[in-house]
């Protein structure tokens, strides 16, 4: 077992917005290096719908189907964005209710943290003292924000690389957050957008680096919460405005390529679903409960609301991640092997690093990753 008894570690680098397709050695040589010597999902990983930033990650620190994140079934985390006329509360919850990856670790005694490059993250997965950057989830003064009021990557760079380095840590989350912004801004073929990937993948060329000493104990887990496409010049959809329709609903939220709709009586749901089902634009319906209803948009269309200028997600289109693995741990084949046979869900990535770290961890995801398990270390 070489080092693998020797306190294994393990860094979740959350990629946002950054799909799998933009991965290849000319623009991501960082990012194609650790794939080649470690492992990937060619095709990329699965994200529940809405394919939106806050289920995403609570799926993937939870481990979690996105509908089991608000410890209620079907009731999961909050999408990002809402019309203002749904009755509040049943469009999910602003945190999760399970807990994460980081509380289960710190819970067992092990340093455990996150830094977020969304610092609404740390609402969002409940992090407490776990949030490690920025304190308390409150952006210092004086740090360099972009478009949407998020610190950029590089406003990020130093508290990563200074944590990582002192390795006061067994398991990190750190979170990007600019390629998203520049993808929702100018698109995600735009120039710019191109060279902010290229940028993140310089940072995460430096955080490898900063990793190599004790490359034998380390486990990296890559994956984003949704993929990006161009947003479509066809009108945006608007499910209340079918006519005669409003008055049967409570309300309605949208986020990009995603809706969830909320019908006044149970009884009316399917027959409201099938007229819904046939509004242009719309690829998928589906009953999440008894008065519930998730819509999907064809690609690259969206939901009237905010409308993003360039680049949208939240539907079926954008539902792939990034999802590779590397470092020098024997369990890294092992997933290596598991995530180019079958797509990995988001959910299956923190059961597996809490089998390495010997963690005991609900299950909540498939099975796919949790050969690993056969791996976990002989101490702690």
């Amino acid at each position: 077992m070489g080092l693998e008894t020797a306190r294994p570690r393990v860094l979740i680098l959350g990629l946002d917005g950054f799909p799998p397709g933009a991965i290849n050695a000319t623009d991501t040589p960082a990012l194609w290096g650790l794939a080649a010597a470690g492992g990937r999902a060619v095709d990329g990983g699965i994200a529940d719908l809405p394919s939106t930033t806050y289920p995403g990650f609570a799926s993937l620190l939870t481990g979690r189907r996105g509908g089991r994140t608000g410890n209620t079934p079907g009731h999961g985390v909050l999408t990002t964005s809402s019309d203002g006329k749904a009755v509040s509360g049943w469009e999910g919850r602003r945190s999760v209710r399970m807990p994460t990856l980081l509380h289960v670790a710190q819970e067992a005694g092990l340093a455990a943290g996150a830094i977020l490059g969304d610092n609404n993250l740390h609402r969002v997965l409940a992090l407490g003292d776990l949030t490690r950057w920025p304190r308390s989830g409150r952006v210092p003064g004086g740090t360099l924000v972009d478009a949407h009021g998020y610190p950029t990557n590089q406003a990020a760079r130093e508290p990563l690389l200074r944590t990582v380095a002192t390795g006061d840590w067994r398991v990190l989350f750190a979170h990007l957050n600019e390629v998203d912004t520049l993808g929702h801004d100018h698109g995600p073929d735009d120039p710019r957008t191109l060279a902010g990937r290229r940028a993140t993948d310089t940072l995460v060329g430096e955080l490898l680096d900063a990793l190599r000493p004790d490359w034998g104990r380390t486990l990296v887990m890559v994956a984003s919460d949704h993929g990006m496409e161009a947003v479509s010049p066809l009108p945006a959809i608007d499910p209340a405005a079918v006519a005669g329709l409003g008055k049967h609903l409570d309300g309605w939220i949208g986020d990009g390529g995603a809706a969830w709709v909320r019908v006044k009586r149970a009884a009316e749901r399917d027959i409201i679903g099938s007229i819904l089902g046939q509004l242009d634009g719309i690829a998928l319906v589906e009953p999440r409960g008894e008065r519930k209803l998730l819509l999907a948009a064809q690609p690259g269309r969206e939901f009237a609301g905010e409308r993003q200028t360039g680049g949208v997600h939240g539907a079926v289109s954008t539902a792939r991640t990034l999802a590779i693995v590397g470092g020098g741990l024997d369990a890294v084949a092992v997933i290596a092997a598991s995530i180019a046979a079958r797509p990995p869900h988001l959910a299956d990535w923190a059961p597996a690093a809490a089998a390495v770290l010997g963690l005991g961890f609900g299950l909540g995801g498939d099975p796919v990753l949790l050969a690993a398990g056969a791996l976990a270390p002989a101490g702690r």
